[in-house]
């Protein structure tokens, strides 16, 4: 496995966040392919390195990114009183 983003402790750029996903879906592919991802809670380079990048993806998200809300309608059935 060939490590990215080694000297990086925090995005805060666009282009950066979607290098680094792409990154981590190809990590994932990878990871799923060689059968490192078949034991839950492995712990092997593959799940360390998913976790870095991953957790400074999602700090990006939480800082400079809006979600919207989805909108549901509620599934629960009430009948008139």
């Amino acid at each position: 496995m060939r490590k990215k983003f080694e000297d990086i402790t925090v995005i805060t750029e666009r282009e950066m966040y979607n290098h680094a996903m792409l990154y981590v879906d190809r990590l994932i592919n990878e990871a799923t392919a060689t059968g490192a991802l078949d034991e839950q809670g492995a712990d092997n380079e593959y799940t360390r390195e998913i976790g870095r990048v991953g957790n400074m993806c999602a700090d990006y998200e939480s800082i400079y990114m809006t979600f919207k809300h989805l909108k549901s309608k509620s599934t629960l059935i009430t009948e008139p009183a």
